[in-house]
């Protein structure tokens, strides 16, 4: 009897325990749901992933966006360009280095040298010189008789000022006046007048002539406008007033410019200071093209760096 009372009580406990547990169970059971359905109702927060950047290339522009215009122009024409931002002073060439006859651009280092001269003191625009004919013979002297007005009107031993000679040779590409320079004025193309233009040009110079590259006459234009804004520049307003302001790099452009031209045979250059927004000097010289091929790659150049 007492046997049978302990198995009855040990199976309560045993009942009792187990209808605790499913209990147990449950209730977590339900919690856990809860939890889901609370969970499934609130907002996801979503983490702030940066976004990956798309490479994106620019287009060219500026200075960089004329050189491939450029270069796209010129093609395998026989042609030097040089271009010198006068501002940030950047650059860039087609053909840069190839040296051609200057034909007229030539008369660009008696020009700079004789306006150095001037901004000096050492000559004034109303110093005068002689003319004799041996003023033609000298290193890298023009043609004897070619361009210019001078030639048709001195006689032997008539003076001539400065002020004239530089004038004739900027503004009518005057060969006699230039010469005439060359002569009296730089030291008849040798002395201190190479040993100067040899350091302009940052090469050396054993004969002086008139074979440049297109980087040679753009650095030599970018010192006669640098003479100029240290308040002298009497060689600029020449150059800004010439026989071919109508044609080649001005001709298309709606800004003032000061250019230098230069024609010889099949050789047809011009050399500028382009008054832009952004001012430049260019050079171009080539072989073979026209006026109209140096007009329209001088505007293409000045859309993208005015």
């Amino acid at each position: 009897m007492k046997k049978k009372k302990l198995i009855l009580i040990l199976g309560t406990v045993i009942l009792i325990g187990m209808t605790a547990a499913g209990l147990n169970f449950c209730r977590v059971n339900r919690e856990e749901k809860i939890s889901a359905a609370v969970n499934l109702e609130k907002p996801h927060k979503v983490q702030n992933v940066p976004k990956k950047k798309l490479s994106v290339s620019k287009p060219a522009a500026g200075i960089e966006k004329a050189r491939q215009e450029a270069e796209k122009y010129i093609g395998s024409k026989d042609v030097g360009l040089y271009c010198i931002e006068l501002k940030s002073g950047k650059s860039f060439g087609v053909n840069q280095d190839k040296i051609y006859y200057a034909a007229s651009t030539g008369k660009l280092p008696e020009i700079l040298y004789t306006q150095k001269k001037l901004d000096e003191g050492s000559i004034s625009m109303d110093t005068k010189f002689p003319y004799h004919d041996y003023v033609n013979n000298i290193s890298g002297a023009m043609v004897r008789g070619g361009t210019g007005v001078l030639k048709d009107t001195l006689y032997d031993g008539q003076l001539v000022s400065v002020g004239q000679l530089l004038k004739y040779a900027c503004s009518y590409s005057d060969n006699l006046a230039s010469n005439m320079l060359g002569y009296y004025v730089c030291d008849k193309n040798d002395g201190d007048f190479k040993a100067y233009i040899s350091s302009v040009l940052s090469k050396n110079i054993p004969v002086f002539s008139k074979n440049f590259s297109a980087k040679d006459t753009a650095v030599l234009m970018q010192h006669i406008y640098v003479q100029g804004s240290r308040g002298g520049g009497q060689s600029i307003l020449y150059l800004q007033n010439t026989n071919w302001d109508s044609v080649k790099i001005p001709k298309y452009l709606p800004v003032k410019t000061a250019h230098k031209i230069g024609i010889n045979g099949s050789y047809n250059h011009d050399v500028a200071i382009v008054y832009s927004h952004n001012p430049y000097i260019i050079s171009i010289m080539t072989n073979g093209e026209s006026d109209e091929f140096i007009s329209q790659l001088s505007k293409k150049i000045y859309d993208e760096l005015k």
